[in-house]
């Protein structure tokens, strides 16, 4: 990034949570996943999942499940400068009688996971790519801060913030959290409102030739002043309260207004994952939530779009 500023230190490779000890530990008896070998809270809900052997799990949610992706389309919300989305029907069942969509797009297209070496060099920091994460980092238990119609100091939140959010809530910060902040940018989230545009802008590669588009948004996601972490709250998130990553339903867990990125650069620092642009938040409770949100195992993969699943526990903490 060259900002100057000391990498915080990174977790050895490889070194995570267990499955149990990260979903237990968030008090998440009522929506419980267990792994095998560790008895649990045996909780009947709608969605059930188990199976054999040492990777085997058990998963319900007592309070239905809800997806917390954005639609996935050429009208959705594009970082600037990166691809630009387009979705076209390649073949019809009406003409070939099986449909086949080709798509174009970057791998930090709309709701998405982004991994260490989004931010940080492979080779010489260590930073894990997507195809690195084992299959338990794709879940964690949820910690929600809601702050729309709350101001902040140049639009961070602060650890002060966290802080005082737990004492009003009653709650904690569980270890192998996923803590998401609620700004209220998801309301934002599209390229249908007054003066919104996209693929403005069309790029030869020298080398290539190849002709590409990226985009040049003018996006009222990208003009809404949404709160965001602070990089010192972020380090402390990890340090004090052992997360496993931040997430946001602005197009990342940053503070508009921060062009050094503090929060994702800091959680992917710390070898967490940031997942972004999420929808459907008023569904997810302060603490009591599970969210899973798998990506394609891309190969040295920075990151890539997914449709994240909250499976609720049935008990709000609001």
């Amino acid at each position: 990034m060259g900002t100057g500023r000391e990498t915080p230190g990174m977790r050895e490779q490889g070194e995570v949570m267990q499955f149990a000890k990260k979903l237990m530990a968030g008090g998440l008896a009522a929506g419980a996943i267990t792994a095998a070998g560790v008895v649990g809270a045996s909780v009947s809900g709608p969605v059930e999942i188990s199976g054999d052997g040492a990777g085997a799990a058990s998963l319900s949610c007592p309070g239905g499940m809800t997806r917390l992706g954005h639609p996935f389309d050429a009208g959705m919300s594009i970082f600037p400068g990166d691809p630009a989305v387009h979705v076209r029907n390649l073949y019809t069942v009406a003409v070939d009688f099986f449909k086949v969509e080709d798509i174009d797009m970057g791998a930090h297209a709309g709701t998405h996971i982004d991994v260490p070496a989004h931010f940080l060099d492979e080779d010489t920091e260590g930073a894990r790519t997507l195809d690195e994460l084992e299959a338990d980092e794709f879940v964690w238990p949820a910690y929600k801060i809601d702050v729309r119609g709350a101001a902040f100091a140049d639009n961070f939140v602060g650890i002060a913030d966290i802080e005082q959010y737990e004492i009003d809530t009653g709650t904690t910060i569980a270890p192998g959290s996923l803590v998401i902040l609620q700004t209220g940018a998801e309301a934002f989230f599209g390229l249908d409102g007054p003066g919104d545009e996209h693929d403005t802008a069309k790029y030869k590669d020298k080398a290539t030739k190849e002709k590409y588009v990226l985009s040049a948004n003018t996006d009222d996601m990208f003009d809404f002043e949404n709160a965001g972490f602070s990089g010192a709250a972020v380090q402390w998130l990890f340090d004090e309260r052992g997360i496993a990553g931040v997430g946001s339903d602005a197009y990342g867990p940053d503070a508009f207004g921060d062009d050094f990125f503090d929060a994702t650069y800091t959680a992917l620092a710390n070898d967490g994952v940031a997942l972004v642009a999420l929808a459907n938040l008023d569904s997810v409770s302060v603490n009591s939530d599970i969210i899973m949100a798998p990506a394609v195992n891309l190969t040295d993969g920075s990151g890539f779009p997914t449709d994240p699943l909250a499976c609720h526990g049935g008990t709000s903490e609001e």
